[in-house]
């Protein structure tokens, strides 16, 4: 186990570590004056991050979040960060995927606040972080199961906040939108023929958009997660950057038929059925 720190210093936790946004905010907390305990499934993939420990954790697992749990010691802040995604129309989304999505999206973070709430509750101060993206409030076409497990985080937290308030526990759920860290490009696809069609369209958009470079680094990801937790007065939900701000504004002011006209029109043509 992690010495106790007794100089009152913050100390972290960050999950799915090992690359991208887990990683750059690693380096940020740690640049803010955090001690930060950076995991990862792979301990090796977390090779010179400023971290005071390194350690493996699979969030899919109880064993190891028990094990990773006991030798993090004290946890003032718990980021749950590790997320898996894949692009499928809802038809052709496999259960086994669907499955292993709510369980790294969803349960994982809640074995997380299992292990570490009742730290924080006796202490009578924590929080937890649960990173979530635009599409844990609003709905794309391709994009079912991974939004549904995102709605299903930000209930599971809107309701966890409700229930700690009372201990001087905050919930944060920042809400993602375009980030530059390879995850979309490398996310398995399912697509049968009949959605052949879709796939194409959001891959053009998709290149479209990068080549507006309108996403954020994952440097400036962490930054705005970084200042949503030192922000005491920071709601539940803070969407991280402009996209996933006007993203979340306009689908609020927007009723079902008009978000759909909106953004699924490319969706509602037919495809081509192969027989």
């Amino acid at each position: 186990m992690i010495a106790e720190n007794g100089d009152g210093m913050q100390r972290a936790l960050v999950t799915g570590a090992s690359r991208g946004i887990g990683r750059a905010l690693v380096a940020e907390l740690a640049g803010r004056g955090l001690e930060v305990v950076a995991t990862a499934r792979r301990v090796d993939d977390l090779a010179g991050l400023p971290a005071v420990a390194r350690l493996a954790l699979d969030v899919t697992s109880d064993a190891s979040v028990a094990a990773a749990a006991g030798a993090a010691g004290r946890v003032d802040v718990l980021v749950n960060n590790a997320g898996v995604s894949v692009g499928a129309p809802v038809e052709d989304t496999p259960v086994g995927e669907a499955l292993a999505m709510f369980d790294a999206n969803v349960v994982g973070p809640l074995r997380l606040i299992k292990a570490f709430l009742p730290g924080m509750r006796q202490r009578g101060s924590g929080t937890v972080v649960n990173v979530s993206s635009v599409g844990g409030q609003v709905a794309f076409p391709l994009n079912g199961a991974n939004a549904a497990s995102k709605h299903a985080l930000e209930a599971l937290s809107e309701t966890l906040a409700m229930e700690v308030r009372r201990f001087g526990i905050r919930v944060l759920v920042v809400q993602l939108g375009g980030v530059a860290t390879g995850m979309y490009e490398k996310q398995e696809r399912y697509f049968s023929p009949a959605y052949a069609d879709l796939d194409r369209a959001q891959q053009d958009a998709y290149q479209d958009h990068r080549a507006r470079q309108v996403d954020l680094t994952a440097e400036q990801a962490a930054r705005g997660i970084a200042d949503a937790i030192a922000d005491t007065s920071s709601p539940l939900r803070v969407p991280i950057g402009d996209d996933a701000a006007g993203i979340i504004a306009a689908r609020a002011r927007l009723d079902d038929t008009a978000w759909a006209a909106r953004v699924g029109g490319f969706a509602q043509q037919k495809s081509k059925e192969v027989r």
